[in-house]
């Protein structure tokens, strides 16, 4: 059954709306058994094999009759697959040509099977076209390989040979990608692998990167180019060399601007949300912005894509201390109508963020766009998968009662703070930012809210605070508003409030 539900989940999402799904012609008053299956699976009806040979024969999935039609509906399933539709937001944008590549070269070796020649050179000569302005070096062969038996068999000497002197040129070439996606793909699967793994083959990538740099400047294609380049932004990013990624990325831009690089194959998409990460965590929030607001032109509103890459320019805002710009991202967010379509853990990182945004903002309360019991009440506790986002809902959490003088309250959080560091971040070298901001809320309940004492006691933690970097990629969990920026905001509710030690008891 889970096979059967992922194909109906591809043909249900991917094939061209104008083909009919399972039926010719699609009976919705008396459907036949294949399409009753379908609709069934499609809407989630039956979720087992069990569930669907009941529904449809009163048995159990061992039912011969049942696996009869799913054998039956699997293969229509499979035959519609040659109609997926990729002109859409969602995928590669270079697969269409691909895709439209192998339509003609399949329907070229069936016309040469049928005998007819000229068709077939036709349909490859289209095929020709797209995959080399597409630079698909492997398509290219394939298409003049056929030329080269149509032209062989239908005595044409001055094209044969025509033929035979390009294979040698895409051959060339060819070896060279084969070479590079050896490479490539071996450091991939091990930066890839763990945490650990990275950390043991990272020199060795960096050394891999040169390889193919080498290996691009000598052959030129874009699949030589595609994989230096995305192993090079990888190798930095594990680095946390971001300065460097964002200077990668804008040579990237102006290799495609000049055409030295092939902008069909170029994804401006993963381009636009790399760029824009790469500022956030090289804290060059002006340049981040800019790449921002430009970015949206490149990226459709009703892909995720476009909610991730606003997830970085709210970040990127806040951090710049821009607040009513992150109101204004957060507000285009919560406007657009995909908005339900994302995931759930998407959805709690924008609460998140709006949360954050309105514990910052004067005129805004937190409990308007959060509550943190429906939260902890929804996730467990002490869950590894989502560490970053409880350390920031306990941080926000202790912030917001700090704020509003409620220091009864706030006392409460303080142990689950200390556990959490116990039990989380005292195991995790990467989380020391974490947990040195969490010490700092120790002492500033140690010190009864007295800002004056907090400031002297936390001094050395603030000053180790500043000197650790966020961690890079493989670790990273990037702070919706730094803590450096946090702790100088509880500083001043604290002095604002002028907080007295007796109060503070009660």
């Amino acid at each position: 059954m889970n096979e059967i539900k992922k194909i109906v989940r591809i043909v249900t999402n991917r094939v061209k709306k104008n083909v009919s799904l399972i039926d010719v012609v699609n009976n919705e008053d008396n459907p036949g058994k294949e399409q009753q299956l379908f609709n069934s699976i499609q809407s989630g009806v039956y979720t087992t094999d069990d569930d669907a040979a009941f529904g449809m024969y009163g048995t159990n999935g061992t039912d011969q009759r049942y696996r009869m039609l799913k054998s039956r509906l699997r293969t229509k399933l499979n035959n519609l697959l040659y109609f997926a539709d990729f002109n859409d937001s969602r995928g590669n944008i270079s697969f269409p040509f691909e895709q439209e590549c192998h339509s003609h070269i399949f329907r070229a070796k069936i016309l040469y099977k049928e005998g007819e020649y000229e068709l077939a050179e036709k349909s490859i000569k289209k095929a020709l076209t797209i995959s080399k302005e597409s630079e698909f070096t492997d398509l290219t062969l394939i298409g003049l390989k056929m030329l080269r038996i149509i032209y062989s068999e239908s005595f044409r000497p001055n094209h044969l040979r025509k033929a035979i002197g390009q294979i040698k040129k895409f051959e060339v070439i060819n070896r060279l990608e084969e070479e590079s996606l050896d490479v490539f793909y071996l450091k991939w699967m091990q930066l890839g692998k763990s945490v650990h793994s990275r950390k043991v083959h990272l020199e060795s990538t960096i050394k891999a990167v040169e390889v193919l740099k080498k290996l691009w400047e000598k052959g030129g294609s874009y699949a030589l180019f595609e994989n230096y380049y995305r192993l090079r932004l990888w190798t930095n990013e594990l680095l946390g060399d971001y300065s460097s990624v964002v200077a990668i990325t804008e040579e990237a831009y102006d290799l495609v601007n000049k055409g030295a690089v092939n902008p069909l194959r170029f994804d401006m998409r993963h381009h636009v949300y790399t760029r824009t990460y790469a500022c956030l965590r090289a804290k060059d929030y002006d340049k981040g912005i800019k790449y921002a607001e430009e970015g949206m032109n490149h990226i459709s509103r009703s892909s995720r894509n476009w909610f991730s890459h606003m997830e970085n320019y709210v970040l990127l805002a806040l951090h710049n201390k821009n607040y009513l710009l992150a109101d204004e991202v957060i507000n285009q967010v919560t406007r657009n109508p995909y908005v339900d379509k994302i995931s759930t853990q998407s959805k709690e990182r924008w609460e998140l963020y709006k949360g954050y945004l309105y514990f910052i903002m004067p005129d805004r309360n937190v409990e308007d766009v959060l509550s943190f019991k429906d939260i902890y009440e929804r996730l467990p506790f002490y869950s590894q998968d989502k560490q970053g986002f409880m350390v920031a809902i306990l941080i926000l959490e202790f912030m917001d009662f700090l704020k509003k003088d409620r220091l009864d309250l706030a006392l409460t959080k303080l142990p689950n703070s200390e556990r959490y560091i116990y039990r989380y971040l005292n195991q995790n070298p990467e989380s020391q930012r974490e947990k040195l901001f969490l010490k700092l809320i120790s002492i500033i309940v140690q010190c009864s809210f007295n800002p004056d004492m907090a400031a002297k006691k936390g001094k050395r933690y603030l000053e180790r605070l500043k000197i650790t970097p966020e961690p890079g990629d493989a670790f990273a969990e990037v702070e919706i508003v730094p803590y450096e920026q946090l702790w100088d905001i509880l500083m001043g509710f604290m002095t604002n409030a002028h907080v007295k030690l007796d109060f503070a008891r009660k």
